[in-house]
């Protein structure tokens, strides 16, 4: 009778488990500790190429922050609570889809800021029609120059001026011209024509707004720009720079725009003096030392391509001045979002600096690309959490790649990580890299044991695509082979250490740039692996193919309750999610579309699971271009409805190689059943020694609680 009750019980389970369903929800609650602090914005995914720009976001008629990063097209939306800009993800799936650079600006003077963003070249506008919750509506795809018929145009590397230029109450335009050099103006009309500001419609009024030419890092003044040739003006610049940021507001108070610009080629804020009238811009000074020069504190030093947005920062309803990088990639990680309190007007500023990194350093930042995985290091039955990055940004611009360790210091169901180390046992320092005798680039980790002696080794992949294998030594980390197996996977290698055919030997699956997967099967032995068998295009698996030839594939392997999942982030973001898998190994895996849509943290994503808080879900942890995290936790139990009749157990960690972790407060009887039925040992502790269990697939029973887990 109850081997009969126990094959019913296996089918009911199994059956259960073939309609699941894998559900997220971001969480921010999870706490990060560094340097005895806890991170109040731990989980904002990093900033390092930021633009800044105020809307009402929760509709309480104060301004909040939205942060849009170049690296990645990332939004991250800050509410003002109490005078702290607090990191509020739920509103980001509110904004429409942005890419290169965004400004908000109230262009139909409802009082609700719009948003102007990049499209095709130009400029595309979102009217905020927000009512009881925030919504943006398309206005115009394509802004155009009524003069010409042909739209306005705005190179995706610059960032233009939108701004009342002539004071007439209607929104302008000023954005180099296509070769540079040259600001254009171009004027709405909608005040003149309508007698209100709600229109779009631009007449082209002026090529040479303020009668000014910039070259590399150089202003030619006052000449009349219709007698000047301007043929000449481009030939003596030919090494013209390939990128401008423009904000225009009046520093001194004259009732004009003046104008704050920044370049690719140069490092400073140059602050262009109108010394004309809002009708007739005349550009008669350049002070390159701003705002130092004009307000007795600190000249801006921005790495690379310095940017200024004009905000409220410091809650007192005066504008500060917010300076950043406009470059996607090689930007300062750390002290890239410079914070200057403006103690003046709107219109007369005081700008006096307060900090390098404004919001920035209060949550995770890894610097570029973030890789993270889950590991219990000291073997506490708690996750701790590993990240390894493509590097930090150096002056010198060759970045440092490493991997910080954070210890789970929480509980099993409630999880913190505390900062135990930036540089896992001084791996930056190994020249992995035996070519050129250096450390290697794009560090990615990956736990398992590959000698069989109970302990998990490391393997790390590189930007070159080779893997590298670190020997775990009770503890303790040493390089065992670089190059491991010469595996070669051509660039940016995403290694996972899993026994993918259940044989009882772990094997490697490598993610790489072009989006692909290999799959290298564990030829030898437990004690001896060997890694020379490939299968190059494993499970048909190419992401991001129709977008673009660099996938930038990044797989997770994991089991749920008997069943093979692939989880696999990519270039554009999406984390692709495959079954399908289990005997199939040779064919072609099936893409699940069940995973949320809100499961998205920006470009260049790579993904870790796992559950962290001991509630028999799926936990997904995804780092991004912009070197920080963002934690979703299973928010649907991954068994069907059809399950309630059948209570589930958590076994942690699933698979295990030595001991598991059962929650069992009142030392009932554990049960530890094989796959025929057969009682292979009994336990009342929430601690269970496997180590004696032959690899395989496990059940569990405690009285009328059920679970399976893999004995590696």
């Amino acid at each position: 009778m109850k081997k009969i009750f126990f094959i019913f019980f296996l089918l009911t389970f199994q059956t259960n488990i073939a309609t699941s369903q894998i559900n997220f929800s971001r969480d921010t609650s999870v706490k990060i500790i560094r340097n005895s602090i806890i991170l109040e914005n731990a989980w904002n995914g990093g900033i390092n190429s930021s633009q800044f720009s105020e809307i009402d976001l929760n509709l309480d008629g104060v301004k909040d922050i939205i942060v849009f990063d170049r690296s990645g097209n990332k939004l991250s939306p800050y509410l003002n609570i109490n005078g702290k800009f607090i990191f509020s993800p739920q509103y980001r799936e509110s904004f429409p889809k942005i890419e290169n650079w965004m400004l908000s600006e109230d262009y139909d003077c409802d009082g609700k800021n719009d948003i102007f963003t990049y499209s095709t070249a130009g400029i595309s506008v979102y009217r905020n029609n927000s009512n009881l919750e925030l919504s943006f509506v398309l206005k115009d795809s394509l802004l155009k120059n009524n003069t010409s018929g042909q739209h306005i145009y705005v190179s995706p590397v610059d960032i233009p001026a939108i701004v009342d230029v002539d004071y007439d109450g209607d929104i302008d335009i000023l954005t180099f011209d296509i070769a540079g050099g040259f600001v254009h103006y171009f004027k709405n009309t909608s005040i003149e024509n309508y007698n209100n500001c709600e229109y779009l419609e631009f007449d082209f009024a002026d090529g040479c707004w303020g009668d000014f030419f910039e070259g590399i890092n150089s202003y030619t003044l006052n000449f009349n720009c219709q007698c000047t040739p301007i043929t000449n003006i481009y030939n003596n610049n030919k090494s013209k720079h390939a990128g401008s940021t423009l904000l225009a507001i009046d520093v001194d108070n004259d009732n004009d725009r003046d104008l704050i610009l920044g370049d690719v080629s140069f490092n400073n804020l140059n602050l262009l003096i109108n010394g004309g009238d809002n009708q007739n811009a005349i550009i008669t000074s350049v002070d390159t030392a701003f705002p130092q020069n004009n307000l007795n504190t600190i000249a801006a030093d921005i790495h690379i391509f310095p940017s200024a947005f004009y905000i409220d920062a410091s809650n007192d309803g005066i504008k500060d001045l917010i300076v950043t990088s406009n470059m996607r990639n090689n930007s300062e990680n750390f002290k890239s979002c410079w914070l200057y309190e403006n103690s003046g007007t709107n219109i007369n500023p005081n700008f006096n600096f307060i900090q390098k990194d404004f919001l920035q350093g209060s949550g995770l930042d890894f610097g570029e690309n973030a890789h993270p995985t889950l590991f219990d290091l000291n073997k506490d039955g708690l996750l701790d959490l590993f990240i390894g990055n493509y590097g930090y940004h150096l002056p010198n611009g060759t970045p440092i790649s490493k991997i910080a360790y954070y210890q789970n210091t929480g509980t099993l169901q409630s999880p913190e990580f505390t900062l135990i180390t930036e540089d896992f046992e001084g791996i930056s320092n190994l020249n992995l890299n035996t070519t050129l005798n250096t450390p290697a680039l794009n560090l990615f980790p990956s736990f398992g044991d590959l000698n069989d002696d109970s302990d998990e080794d490391l393997i790390i992949g590189d930007s070159d695509g080779k893997v590298h294998f670190l020997i775990n030594n009770g503890g303790n980390f040493s390089i065992n082979t670089p190059n491991f197996e010469n595996i070669d996977v051509g660039y940016f290698a995403t290694p996972q250490i899993i026994d993918v055919n259940r044989d009882g030997l772990n094997d490697l699956i490598i993610g790489n740039k072009k989006g692909t997967i290999s799959y290298f099967e564990n030829m030898g032995t437990q004690t001896t692996p060997i890694f020379t068998n490939e299968i190059s295009n494993w499970g048909g698996i190419d992401v991001d193919s129709s977008l673009t030839q660099n996938g930038f594939s990044s797989p997770m392997l994991i089991d749920i309750n008997g069943e093979y999942f692939l989880f696999v982030g990519s270039y554009s973001g999406k984390t692709y999610l495959y079954k399908n898998i289990d005997g199939n190994l040779n064919g072609t895996f099936t893409e699940l579309n069940s995973i949320n849509n809100n499961v998205w943290e920006g470009g260049k994503n790579s993904v870790t699971v796992g559950d962290i808080n001991n509630d028999n879900l799926v936990d997904l942890l995804i780092g991004n271009q912009s070197g920080g995290l963002a934690l979703f936790k299973g928010d649907t139990s991954i068994y069907s409805s059809n399950s309630n009749d059948i209570n589930i157990i958590n076994v942690f960690p699933n698979p295990s190689s030595d001991y598991i972790y059962i929650n069992n407060p009142k030392k009932r009887l554990i049960v530890v059943f094989n796959s025929l039925g057969k009682i292979e040992l009994t336990s009342r502790n929430e601690k269970i020694d496997i180590q004696k269990l032959s690899p395989g697939l496990y059940y569990v029973r405690n009285e009328n609680q059920f679970s399976k887990f893999i004995k590696k």
